[in-house]
């Protein structure tokens, strides 16, 4: 396999601010001022974030597998003490020259697994690279873990990640018509129905149009901060989001602040094997609390009991409608 062509000299200064980044970020004392230096950094110019993706492409070729250890070879005392961010930054650089000048690693062979959940199950999933999924119920997601990039693709689900950092191997998500880009954050992920939401509780994340890898970012979301989406339209929107409650179904708990009926009855869809439909005349009430995901029964009459609502129980579904 050749190296990667960035068009970037070995001694280009552009080069060694990109690969000084990678190292910061990487280190364990990265914090979020560091990212928001960081996003801050790419926002200036569109070079930067083309230099910065330059360097993780030639970092991750890097990392071929181990040869096997010659038996003639006495191996050295280890140094005391952790490296400096400065002489990491000095090795990363060396190694990015070394492969622009024509170093050949062996390929990449991803392995692609699949994941599903039940109705009203829900799965904490240990990915090889040390990132975790916590899995919503009725989700199918398909994640593929290679040496140059890490992939989740979302079908119908809803999931939150807590990514190990990695910018060799930065971490993709597709939900429909969207990507998010990260490299070590927490955020929740929903897909449903056409609806994408992405919900930031730690670090920062790129959306950009999926499949476009070369896109600029349609925005960088941080801590606190959300972004909805509808597939097959233009635009998004982002805005100030309320973490506790976008994350709380992996305590057990759905809270609801203001939302209409009817759309609290699709979110209470994905938990209940049997689904709620709700009468023209109460599509519109306002709904703020707090479920606590159970037995169906005792959501329901948790609904029934703030709701002016009658509930109404056919073989195939459960009714709700205005109480008269």
């Amino acid at each position: 396999m050749s190296a990667p062509s960035d068009n970037l000299p070995p001694d280009d200064p552009l080069r060694d601010r990109a690969v000084s980044w990678h190292v910061r970020l990487a280190s364990d004392a990265a914090d979020e001022a560091d990212w928001l230096a960081f996003e801050a950094w790419l926002a200036e110019s569109p070079d930067h974030g083309r230099a910065y993706e330059a360097v993780e492409q030639v970092w991750a070729d890097l990392e071929a597998p181990p040869l096997a250890a010659a038996t003639n070879v006495v191996p050295l005392r280890p140094r005391k003490g952790r490296p400096s961010l400065a002489w990491l930054g000095a090795i990363a650089a060396s190694l990015v020259a070394a492969v622009l000048l024509g170093v050949t690693f062996l390929a990449n062979n991803p392995t692609t697994q699949s994941y599903d959940t039940a109705i009203g199950q829900r799965q904490v999933i240990a990915l090889s690279d040390g990132s975790h999924i916590t899995l919503n119920g009725g989700s199918h997601i398909e994640a593929t873990i290679g040496r140059r990039e890490r992939r989740v693709v979302m079908a119908d689900a809803e999931a939150v990640f807590d990514v190990a950092k990695d910018p060799a191997r930065p971490f993709f998500i597709q939900a429909g018509d969207r990507e998010i880009r990260v490299v070590g954050t927490e955020f929740n992920v929903l897909h449903h129905d056409g609806d994408v939401q992405v919900t930031v509780r730690r670090g920062v994340v790129e959306v950009r149009p999926a499949g476009r890898p070369t896109a600029a970012p349609l925005a960088r979301l941080r801590k606190g901060q959300s972004l909805s989406h509808k597939e097959g339209r233009a635009g998004d929107v982002v805005g100030p989001a309320d973490p506790d409650a976008a994350f709380a179904w992996t305590e057990g708990r759905l809270v609801f602040k203001g939302q209409r009926l009817a759309d609290v009855a699709v979110t209470l869809n994905r938990y209940l094997k049997t689904p709620i439909q709700v009468a023209p005349d109460a599509q519109n009430l306002p709904v703020t609390a707090t479920l606590n995901l159970g037995a169906e029964d005792d959501m329901l009459r948790s609904l029934a009991a703030f709701l002016p609502v009658h509930v109404e129980r056919r073989p195939d579904s459960v009714r709700l409608s205005l109480r008269r």
